[in-house]
């Protein structure tokens, strides 16, 4: 009866072990997911293409977090707002710096056309200014 017992006792706990792993592999956020542990930033990258780039915002995150543009070209942002919250996208030299582009705020399932001039080779910066965590990097590349 005692080698039933511990038997028992060790599978209870062995299924214990595995149901905490499940947990707790259920609730992190996956290395590659792109998240950003400072803010609310969603994952990737999206490059301008032929003028313009495509951007949307959903669970108080931006759909990327870095858009690659060309050097002293005007492109577009098509900004669309999947999330229930009002959004907007507005891009500055860098965080807390002088305003480039501000576009408006928007509510859920509405789309905006934010023109962004013609920059120069750098990193810049662009946030939700609704939400301050959502914020993402404009790299431009001659």
């Amino acid at each position: 009866m005692t080698t039933i017992c511990t038997l028992l006792r060790r599978g209870s706990r062995f299924t214990a072990a595995i149901a905490l792993v499940a947990l707790l592999a259920a609730c992190s956020t996956p290395a590659d997911s792109g998240a950003d542990s400072g803010g609310n930033s969603g994952g990737g990258t999206v490059a301008v293409t032929d003028g313009a780039v495509e951007l949307s915002a959903a669970d108080l995150a931006f759909d990327a977090n870095v858009i690659q543009a060309p050097a002293g070209e005007a492109f577009t942002i098509s900004f669309t707002n999947n999330d229930t919250a009002p959004h907007n996208v507005a891009v500055y030299v860098e965080q807390g710096g002088d305003e480039i582009v501000k576009g408006e705020v928007i509510n859920e399932g509405q789309t905006v056309e934010v023109e962004v001039p013609a920059l120069d080779a750098g990193e810049y910066f662009f946030v939700c200014d609704v939400h301050p965590d959502m914020t993402g990097s404009v790299v431009v590349e001659a």
